[in-house]
């Protein structure tokens, strides 16, 4: 299947193409097939709600397509009022992926370290949300960062049941604990069974 990917973050279009790759999928970013648009903001009540307007409105503009689109955050047991849905504009200050790994592991100093990380992926055709499907990862905040194989907060996320970080980890490790690779199965399980029933 060929999925197009509603938005206009390189770092994100690669890490999706990637994991789409493992079950033999294809995607591109929209702007392949149409000018750059501009998203409308994102919300504060839900990662389905956010996720869902980005692809509904890529869907409008390229109706016949598999338009997909997600929205992630990051719960910290210590720190409940902030981050989760609000994740990216609350480490607006934070540029980079180092600056704001760095201040995770502060929002957790003396604290509980537990974390957890949720992505929900929705994918629209035709001007409608076919399927929206949820992927989440647990675990602890790592004390410093760690490992090579990515950054931000791949370096700081240990997964339970693991002593290593994300990026401690070669991707086929990882993958299964990636909350885009959970979404995307999920996804794939369905448009193929959907498929299949004609």
């Amino acid at each position: 299947m060929q999925f197009i990917i509603a938005s206009n973050n390189r770092d994100k279009i690669k890490e999706i193409q990637r994991i789409l790759r493992v079950r033999q999928n294809n995607a591109i970013p929209y702007t392949e097939l149409i000018e750059k648009k501009h998203f409308p903001p994102e919300g504060n009540r839900s990662y389905t709600e956010n996720a869902s307007e980005k692809a509904l409105f890529i869907s409008k503009f390229l109706p016949e397509e598999l338009v997909i689109a997600d929205d992630s955050g990051l719960s910290l047991k210590a720190q409940p009022g902030i981050l989760g849905v609000r994740t990216a504009r609350d480490l607006a200050n934070y540029p980079t992926a180092h600056e704001y790994a760095q201040h995770i592991i502060q929002l957790v100093q003396g604290r509980d370290r537990s974390f957890k990380m949720t992505t929900v992926l929705t994918c629209a055709y035709q001007g409608r949300i076919l399927k929206t499907v949820p992927g989440i990862l647990e675990g602890e905040i790592a004390r410093t960062e760690r490992g090579t194989a990515g950054e931000g907060f791949s370096r700081i996320l240990i997964p339970e049941n693991s002593t290593k970080t994300l990026a401690q980890m070669a991707f086929n490790e990882a993958y299964p604990y990636l909350t885009r690779a959970q979404a995307a199965e999920g996804l794939d399980r369905f448009l193929k069974k959907k498929g299949n029933q004609g």
